[in-house]
């Protein structure tokens, strides 16, 4: 088994059982105890898994919700994010898509673009907009997620990390108080923030339940972003934010 795939593999096996020692590891992977220690090394220092005493775990901690699940939660509030983002968007532009449903909702409204350079990292994304030949549509390579349609990964993370454009668009699972925006995965954390870097101007995209919460992985603050754009708010957490940051409410 090649490096990439047995990567995929140790990744995939992580994310379903959340533990397992290396020497189970090696047994499923049919390779030699020392040659997956030098793999895992590798993998923890690009933050792709976390090593254990004996063992390893994912950096994921929280269960994989999927991406259809996610797709039928709050849609009318991510059509309105969506139509919002859209708007923002002129002919001609160059804009990288991280994952997530309400980046995918924007995918959605973007076929009727006559042209544009779209990079993103969703594989819903990517396979949505394909379909529009007016479109120049850019994925990235790295490690998919199969619960989720997400590419993470160095591949990933250096694809968007050697790319300037105009406009970068990238949802998350938590926005705390201060403006910090985390996701639940560190891999995931690690790509869009690459992707929202290189970018001239920089959103993020969430509905009004992820805010007033924190996660296990920093991805960006508020305030090196043009603005958020989210559902109407009434709580403490939205007020504060708006004194400090920018927010569309929609």
């Amino acid at each position: 088994m090649k490096t990439n795939l047995r990567e995929q593999k140790i990744i995939s096996l992580l994310e379903s059982r959340g533990e397992m020692t290396v020497g189970d590891l090696s047994d499923i992977l049919g390779i030699s105890v020392s040659t997956l220690r030098k793999q895992l090394a590798d993998m923890q220092e690009r933050r792709l898994i976390i090593r254990t005493y004996g063992g390893v775990m994912s950096v994921n901690q929280f269960p994989d919700e999927t991406f259809d699940s996610k797709l039928h939660k709050n849609v009318s509030e991510k059509r309105r994010i969506a139509t919002k983002a859209r708007s923002l968007i002129p002919e001609g532009s160059s804009v990288s898509l991280g994952s997530g449903t309400s980046v995918f909702a924007l995918s959605n409204l973007l076929d009727d673009m006559e042209r544009a350079a779209i990079y993103t990292n969703s594989m819903q994304a990517a396979e949505y907009l394909a379909r529009c030949a007016s479109l120049d549509v850019h994925i990235c390579g790295g490690i998919i997620r199969s619960a989720t349609g997400t590419i993470i990964g160095t591949e990933a993370y250096n694809f968007f990390n050697g790319i300037n454009t105009d406009f970068a668009f990238i949802s998350c699972d938590a926005i705390d108080d201060s403006g910090e925006v985390y996701s639940d995965n560190v891999a995931v954390a690690t790509a869009e923030s690459a992707i929202l870097r290189n970018a001239k101007h920089k959103y993020i995209l969430c509905d009004s339940t992820k805010l007033g919460k924190t996660s296990v992985a920093h991805i960006y603050n508020l305030k090196s972003c043009d603005a958020l754009i989210t559902g109407k708010n009434d709580t403490l957490v939205a007020e504060a934010l708006a004194h400090s940051c920018n927010i569309i409410f929609v």
